[in-house]
């Protein structure tokens, strides 16, 4: 009988579509998620300082697990958990299954690489779900290059093991790895892959070190307020501005009401990540970014009368990746626009994102291979998982607005609002460095009918890969007997 999958979240931003599946290998029961490296997260709770006018760290708060835990959820509270969620699934993901056209279109599409026929979860298919000959199989494992699935990882391993001539062939491009025969011998014994095991996984811990990135706003340099022309272009690189100043968003008569000794009135505490109202822009990532590379990148600011066709045009391309490697070999500006109508009211037209590629995040999963779906309590024996998956990008959507400053009677002072500033917004983590929801590789509207129940992600885990992984069975420590004698 079949079993339905658990939802596989589309994380990739600006959506949180999902798709349906039909399996009986993929994990639905609940687990524990546990964080390691809690304690280097030296800065997470925040703090108003009336003196300065801005929000500051609380030094002398300690950092727990609670705390990190809920940071990397964000204000959505579903950043973290949702993401070790689809890692989960991608992880026992099997393709070999009686589906329904439909649900297969969905998994092809998620998985599909590149290369055509070859997909990311690494378990070998021709023509769907069809099983060809020997030579179809070695030229599908020679394409290869990254593997998301444990299945799929052990299928290439075999056939790796048993076909040394064939992988000396196929020295090109980067290789997955190749489990030893010792350890796919080890995943068999613990019947892992056996519909009535599925759901055996009771225990995550992330093992990477999560990173506070402190979002800043670039300030639009506006001297002269007066001088402002319709087609004067304001460059924004430095992004060193709190949302929350005397400079930038400030409302004097909230700033009163602080109470160090009352976190509950004015400007409030509060964890990195998890208030918008405060601190729009910074959010604690599940792992640190490869080199210095951060989504602040320099944007043109302009303000118009009409709306412009090339920013139209860039406008439906919500998907366009602003630093990506044509982007950077590009010499156009990136020119975000806006207009302002009698009233004093702008309306902005930003769009795209910045990726951030992240460090590999390392992962302990705890398997029982009998476990009670019921009570959810392992009764068999536990194993565990050590694996690193590399491939995560972090995405940020720019949003282009306009400082405010309220007095003490709530009313706006005028000469301190309105000047331009842009600042980059977590939005989720995703495999995929090509694109984002609802576009194609150029930054271009999906625009081909695809069947009504399919998610809206393209090419989800084309960048997923697992680079390391261990399988131990847990030995159970016994007491010895005790007895009159």
């Amino acid at each position: 009988m079949k079993k339905l999958l658990s939802i596989i979240t589309a994380l990739t931003v600006a959506a949180s579509a999902t798709s349906s599946l039909v399996s009986c290998k993929v994990i639905t029961n609940s687990f524990d998620i546990e964080i390691t490296q809690y304690k280097e997260v030296k800065k997470l709770k925040y703090t108003f300082d009336k003196t300065a006018g801005e929000y500051v760290a609380k030094p002398e708060y300690t950092t727990t697990e609670a705390d990190v835990k809920k940071a990397l959820d964000g204000a959505t509270g579903t950043f973290a958990s949702s993401l070790v969620t689809d890692m989960i699934n991608s992880l026992f993901f099997n393709a070999n299954l009686s589906v329904t056209q439909n649900s297969k279109d969905i998994w092809q599409y998620l998985f599909r690489t590149d290369k055509e026929g070859i997909y990311a979860d690494g378990q070998y298919r021709t023509a769907g779900l069809k099983r060809g000959q020997n030579e179809e199989i070695d030229k599908y494992y020679s394409e290869i290059t990254n593997i998301t699935s444990l299945l799929g990882l052990m299928q290439y391993s075999e056939w790796s093991n048993s076909q040394s001539t064939e992988v000396e062939k196929t020295e090109e491009g980067k290789k997955p790895i190749i489990l030893s025969n010792d350890t796919i011998n080890e995943i068999n014994n613990s019947k892992m892959f056996e519909s009535s095991n599925n759901q055996g996984i009771t225990n995550v811990k992330i093992k990477s070190t999560p990173y506070l990135y402190e979002g800043k706003i670039g300030l639009a340099e506006t001297n002269d307020k007066k001088k402002e022309t319709n087609n004067e272009l304001t460059e924004i690189s430095k992004y060193n501005s709190q949302y929350i100043s005397q400079k930038t968003n400030f409302n004097q008569k909230t700033a009163n009401e602080t109470d160090p000794n009352d976190p509950t009135k004015g400007y409030g505490e509060y964890i990195a990540g998890t208030n918008l109202a405060t601190d729009f822009f910074s959010q604690l990532l599940i792992s640190t970014p490869q080199g210095t590379e951060t989504p602040e990148i320099p944007i043109h600011v302009k303000k118009v009368k009409e709306q412009s066709d090339l920013s139209k045009e860039n406008f439906k391309k919500q998907g366009l990746i602003l630093n990506s490697e044509a982007a950077k070999k590009s010499e156009e500006q990136i020119v975000f626009e806006y207009t302002e109508d009698d009233k004093n009211n702008k309306t902005s037209y930003a769009y795209g994102y910045s990726l951030v590629s992240l460090e590999p995040i390392n992962l302990e999963l705890t398997y029982n291979d009998n476990r009670d779906l019921k009570t959810g309590k392992g009764n068999g024996n536990d194993y565990i998982i050590d694996l690193t998956i590399e491939g995560i990008s972090a995405a940020f959507k720019p949003f282009l607005s306009f400082t405010s400053y309220r007095d003490e009677k709530g009313e706006v002072v005028k000469e301190k609002s309105g000047t331009p500033y842009v600042g980059w917004r977590f939005m989720g983590y995703q495999f995929n460095s090509n694109n984002i929801i609802n576009c194609n590789d150029d930054g271009t509207e999906i625009t081909d009918k695809k069947p009504k129940k399919m998610t809206k992600s393209n090419k989800k885990f084309n960048d997923f890969n697992i680079t390391n992984l261990t399988f131990e069975k847990v030995i159970q420590e016994t007491k010895p007997e005790t007895g009159n004698y």
